[in-house]
Parts: C-alpha cells; sequence; structure tokens
C-alpha cells in the first residue's frame, strides 16, 4: 500500500497540469502571452510531452521505473516550470513539453504501479482520488497565495507545490514486483489451455483516447468560455478546489463500497449512471448563465469523470492485462493533448458547439464498447 500511495502522490503531481488547465490558460491569456485561439497550445505543448513519454517508455522495454528514474523526471519537472516564466521567444511552450514529459514519466509509474495490483479498480480509484484531494488542495493554496494573478508568480509556486508533491512521493514509492500489466497472482499462474491469448485487443485503448480528447478539450476551455458569455466567477478557483475535494473523496468512498459489494467483472451497466451524469455536466457547463449552475456542471463533472475514468482504466487492462497497462497513459494523452487544440481550433472557426456535441458522445463511449463487447462474446 505505502508503494502505491507514493506512486499516487506523483501521479497528483504529474496530473496537477491537467487539473489546473482552465486557470492556468485564463492566467496566460490575461497576461497577453499569447492569444485566445493559441493559449490552448500550452496545453497541448504539455500533453504532447506526456504522449512522447508515455509512447517512448514502453518502446524502450519499461515495464515499470526505478526511483532513480523517477528523481532525474522530478528534477527536469522543477527546472521546467521555473524556466515557463522567461521572457524569451517559445520558452512557454517548450518548457511546457519539457514539463510533459517530465510528468509522463510520473505518469507512467503510477499507471503501471496501479495496473500491477490485485484489485485494479481499487487501485485506479486509490490513485485517481488521491490525484484530486491534492489538486483540489494544491488550487486553494495557490490562490489564497495569489497565485493566478500572474503567470510569473504562478510558475514559482507551481514549483514549490510540485516540489513537496514529488519529493513525498519518491520518499514513498517502490518498484512494483510484478512487470507489465500483470498482478504478481496473474505472473505466477499456470496458463489455460485453448484460452486465446489478450494480446491483440487494443479497441479498450481506442476507446480511452475518445473520451480523453473530448473530457480534457472541453475543460481546457470551460473557465473562458463561460466568462465570455459574462458570467462573473469571481471566486472559481475556490469552488474548483472544492469539486475536486468532493469528487476524491467520493471517488475513495464509492470504490471501498464497491470493494465489498461487488463481485462481478465490471459490464456496460456500470458505465451508463456515470456516463449520463457527464453530459448532464458538460451541458450545465456549456449552458450556464449564471455562476451557480456552472459550479454546479463543475461538480458533476468532476464527480462522474474520474468515477468514469477510474472504472475506465480498470476494465481495459482486465481485457488486455499484458500489454494494456504499459499502453495506457499512451491512450490517455494522445487524446488529452490532441482535445485542447481541436477545441480551441473550433472556436477560432466558430463551431465550439460540434465540440462539446463531440465531448457529450465521448462520454457514453465507455457504454457503447462494453456492450458490443457484451454481444460479440
Amino acid at each position: 500500500m505505502r508503494a502505491l500511495l507514493g506512486a499516487s502522490l506523483l501521479s497528483a503531481a504529474a496530473g496537477l497540469p491537467l487539473h489546473l488547465l482552465p486557470l492556468l490558460i485564463a492566467a496566460v491569456i490575461a497576461q497577453g502571452k499569447l492569444p485566445l485561439a493559441q493559449a490552448g497550445w500550452v496545453a497541448s505543448a504539455c500533453l504532447a510531452g506526456q504522449l512522447v513519454a508515455s509512447i517512448a517508455l514502453p518502446l524502450l522495454g519499461f515495464t515499470h521505473l526505478k526511483r532513480s528514474h523517477a528523481a532525474i523526471a522530478i528534477a527536469t519537472l522543477l527546472v521546467a516550470v521555473l524556466c515557463s516564466s522567461l521572457p524569451f521567444a517559445g520558452s512557454l511552450l517548450v518548457s511546457w513539453f519539457v514539463v510533459g514529459l517530465a510528468c509522463g514519466n510520473l505518469y507512467f509509474l503510477a499507471t503501471t504501479t496501479a495496473a500491477a495490483q490485485p484489485n485494479r479498480e481499487a487501485a485506479f480509484a486509490v490513485r485517481l482520488s488521491l490525484t484530486l484531494v491534492v489538486s483540489g488542495l494544491a488550487i486553494f493554496a495557490l490562490q489564497l497565495a495569489k497565485g493566478f494573478n500572474d503567470y510569473t508568480t504562478l510558475a514559482f509556486q507551481l514549483s514549490i507545490v510540485f516540489a513537496v508533491l514529488t519529493l513525498l512521493g519518491l520518499w514513498m514509492y517502490e518498484p512494483p514486483q510484478s512487470t507489465a500489466g500483470l498482478s504478481a497472482a496473474e505472473q505466477n499462474a499456470p496458463r489455460k489451455p485453448n484460452v486465446a491469448p489478450s494480446e491483440g485487443r487494443w479497441h479498450g485503448l481506442l476507446v480511452i483516447f475518445i473520451v480523453f480528447v473530448g473530457q480534457p478539450g472541453f475543460w481546457a476551455y470551460a473557465v473562458q468560455n463561460v466568462q465570455q458569455r459574462g458570467v462573473a466567477l469571481e471566486h472559481v478557483a475556490y469552488a474548483i478546489a472544492f469539486c475536486k475535494l468532493a469528487a476524491g473523496l467520493w471517488l475513495y468512498v464509492n470504490s471501498k463500497y464497491r470493494s465489498k459489494v461487488q463481485t462481478k467483472p465490471l459490464a456496460a451497466a456500470d458505465f451508463l449512471l456515470p456516463g449520463l451524469v457527464l453530459v448532464v455536466a458538460l451541458l450545465c457547463m456549456s449552458l450556464a448563465k449564471v455562476a451557480l449552475v456552472f459550479m454546479l456542471g463543475v461538480l458533476l463533472w468532476e464527480l462522474s469523470l474520474n468515477v468514469l475514468s477510474a472504472r475506465l482504466q480498470a476494465a481495459v487492462v482486465n481485457d488486455n492485462p499484458s500489454r494494456a497497462g504499459i499502453w495506457l497513459t499512451a491512450a490517455v494523452f494522445l487524446g488529452a493533448s490532441t482535445g485542447p487544440a481541436l477545441h480551441g481550433l473550433a472556436l477560432q472557426f466558430g463551431v465550439g458547439a460540434v465540440f462539446i456535441a463531440y465531448a457529450c458522445m465521448s462520454a457514453l463511449a465507455p457504454f457503447v464498447w462494453l456492450q458490443l463487447k457484451a454481444k460479440v462474446s
């Protein structure tokens, strides 16, 4: 459990840029570092770096990361965040790409650790719930310290947050004993005759990609879009922090409850309710005319998306345990790095509603996948 908690803290640090996206992009736009249509490229640069790392690591044969690898990633992360505030042309995007590379290593570390646990749904839920709680506390602290007033202050204070999280996580982390995405029990179990190998079942990773194009892509411009409609969000950072804390606690309690009463494998029905709630949340945020409705949408979005994400990642690894674990991070960041840029382009050409419709459809993709999978099998 100590190793999982350490990996989860490192994952929380790696996931912090994604959770800060709307506030980060708003700070970039307010300071005039990039215009509206290009501000989403900050997110895409970071997520592209994470994507490169998550693809390179399994291609290079890594099934997990040692503590020394994690230490190098942490040092790179801290230096890159501080360099992102330099006034040189292109420093912002280049620095956030390097931040993404470092975060991709830490995210890969956490994903492979969770995938190697006997109860994957609980392990992914613990990792995501801790990430949400830490993100909520970090946003609250940054807002309290007026970190979102200008980007230079934000970069300095964010480096302090990263340092605290990563050093504590590194102290607790131990590499998993199992390899790839297989738990120790699965590695030691005798191979059953006449059972088709799991390799080749990659459609679950495609579903991960579809979901993560839609959700982070929508989230990147969520605050900017509602502010353009004249909704005053004076305390948006505090509200987002509260929503993340609530979602993290709910996800942890929900996973504990399910581990006691749920004995069957994950099925399509487990994804229908969170998918529908996610659609309602997206509509609340995209159509809100008052701050209360928008923040209700944020709360529902955090609650439903993270339940959906934890279950989906567990289902994908269960579907292909020997390979999906090491490629899961790549699928997540391939989608997440594409989404903000596509949403920015949609806004530039005046078809933002098309991207919102796609985000709503992506919320139901896991349910459709498992429905089709059940019919085929």
